[in-house]
């Protein structure tokens, strides 16, 4: 049984997603690179939305520590996603619709993205969520921490690695976006070791109920809609 963390797509970006992908299955003639660069953008946005900043606010920790984070990967994402798809012809964004593919998943009818997680990693959760819950929440903050740390590697391969082996980047490319990595995987991880011994029980226990929203099995999710898609 597959795990996974999943959340919904707002409207606006399960729209795009679904108008472009359908349009490249179809093999439309039209470009769509910058309907692609908008949907990766969206969907980039998206991420750091639920990890990050709906995080902050479901802790009430308005503190800058994830702020200044979100802010950073987004900007480096956005210049990113131009310069690597802005150009690109139908049949290169084939091949990172391909990526996209793998992330969309089916609630009923509603469109979520999706990565895969460990067995290891959602066992790491549940027991660390479970001590959360029965109040030893801050004698466990370097477990959590380490499971956080762990999710972190996971997102980035799922979120970033597996989309930019897709655009089977050239040399110039393939060193910019290593650049980009570096620093969101930097970033992310400096900003988790130095935010959860900080947290108390009560803000501890905010972002286990927070998280626990988001994990999945097989069974819930789909490869396909309850009901054909309207585009």
């Amino acid at each position: 049984m597959t795990a996974y963390f999943a959340y919904r797509a707002d409207p606006s970006l399960a729209g795009d997603l679904e108008r472009v992908l359908a349009k490249l299955d179809a093999h439309s003639t039209e470009p769509q690179a910058e309907l692609y660069v908008k949907m990766s953008m969206q969907f980039t946005d998206s991420v750091i939305q639920v990890i990050l900043l709906d995080l902050v606010r479901a802790m009430g920790n308005h503190g800058s520590i994830l702020e200044h984070l979100a802010g950073m990967m987004r900007s480096t994402m956005h210049v990113l996603l131009r310069q690597l798809l802005s150009k690109r012809s139908n049949d290169e964004l084939n091949q990172a619709a391909t990526y996209v593919h793998t992330r969309r998943r089916y609630l009923g009818d509603e469109v979520y993205i999706a990565i895969p997680l460990s067995d290891s990693l959602r066992t790491h959760f549940e027991v660390v969520f479970t001590e959360i819950d029965a109040g030893r929440g801050e004698a466990n903050r370097e477990e959590l921490r380490q499971a956080m740390s762990q999710f972190i590697d996971q997102a980035i391969t799922s979120y970033y690695d597996e989309f930019i082996g897709a655009l089977h980047l050239g040399f110039i490319m393939s060193k910019a976006s290593a650049v980009a990595r570096a620093t969101i995987a930097k970033g992310s991880h400096a900003a988790m070791n130095k935010l959860i011994p900080s947290l108390n029980q009560q803000e501890l226990q905010s972002l286990a109920n927070y998280f626990d929203q988001f994990m999945f099995s097989d069974p819930e999710l789909n490869k396909i809609p309850a009901q054909p898609q309207a585009l």
